[in-house]
């Protein structure tokens, strides 16, 4: 059983798009870590990709301020980004906003899988918090008693790992570290788990990358093997900004894309 991971979609189509035609025969499953919307040209049409492919979707930031939902106050975002909010809530259908609507906006666990969760930003504030350091990973192992959690909402891909190791002196024990890996595009990773071994995982983003690379961040997931596939592509990033343009967004998220950041 493969799965495609795909995060922080932020309705970039052609980056969408670019990702499923050079993955087509090579998944079975698709999960979405949530992100569907928000800072990008083409919401409806991503929405309803994702709403026609995929077995699993979660909750993201974007996709709640989206709806207007208690919790996330649109003010309280970028002006960039709130403008981005503002616009996507005008042009979404009905049928679209309602299957956000249905998204869960707590962790979820993948029928039949149980040493799996899946959330958007954490296990301990699934729609808001970033993991950016081992710190907040270590605090957000103690949420989960899964043995992996995939997450999105950072842009940035990474996998987190927990670890109990035996320290010497007077009286042995164990103690917890976690540490940071940066996945190498392109080179399987195997997600070794044990009672003593534990992962965080982070796909990147398909639509608005924030770690230098402009290219498309997603990743296939393995279950039978249990091997981590994380892979880049480029996409055609002025078709993306020329629709942005048409639609009037913010030329500061038009000219990120070219950046990655």
């Amino acid at each position: 059983m493969r799965v495609l991971i795909l995060s922080d979609i932020h309705a970039n189509l052609v980056a969408l798009e670019t990702v499923l035609n050079a993955t087509v025969g090579r998944y079975d499953l698709l999960w979405c870590l949530g992100d569907v919307v928000g800072y990008g040209p083409c919401p409806n049409e991503c929405v309803e990709i994702i709403r026609d492919r995929a077995a699993l979707c979660i909750m993201g930031n974007h996709d709640w301020a989206v709806l207007g939902r208690p919790g996330i106050d649109v003010d309280d975002f970028n002006p960039h980004a709130r403008q981005a909010v503002l616009w996507t809530r005008e042009e979404l259908k009905v049928e679209n906003l309602n299957y956000l609507k249905q998204l869960s906006d707590t962790p979820v666990q993948p029928p039949q899988m149980d040493n799996l969760l899946l959330t958007h930003a954490s296990p301990r504030e699934p729609v808001l918090e970033y993991i950016l350091t081992p710190t907040t990973a270590m605090e957000n192992f103690a949420c989960f008693s899964e043995q992996i959690c995939l997450v999105g909402h950072t842009h940035k891909p990474a996998i987190y790992r927990w670890s109990l190791q035996e320290e010497a002196g007077v009286q042995a024990s164990q103690v917890a570290r976690v540490d940071l890996l940066r996945p190498q595009a392109g080179a399987p990773v195997r997600l070794d788990t044990s009672s003593h071994l534990r992962l965080i995982v982070n796909p990147g983003s398909v639509g608005q990358p924030r770690d230098n690379d402009v290219r498309a961040a997603f990743a296939i997931l393995d279950l039978n093997a249990m091997t981590w596939h994380y892979e880049r592509i480029a996409y055609p990033i002025e078709l993306t900004q020329n629709q942005m343009r048409a639609a009037n967004l913010p030329r500061r998220l038009i000219d990120r894309l070219s950046f990655g950041w």
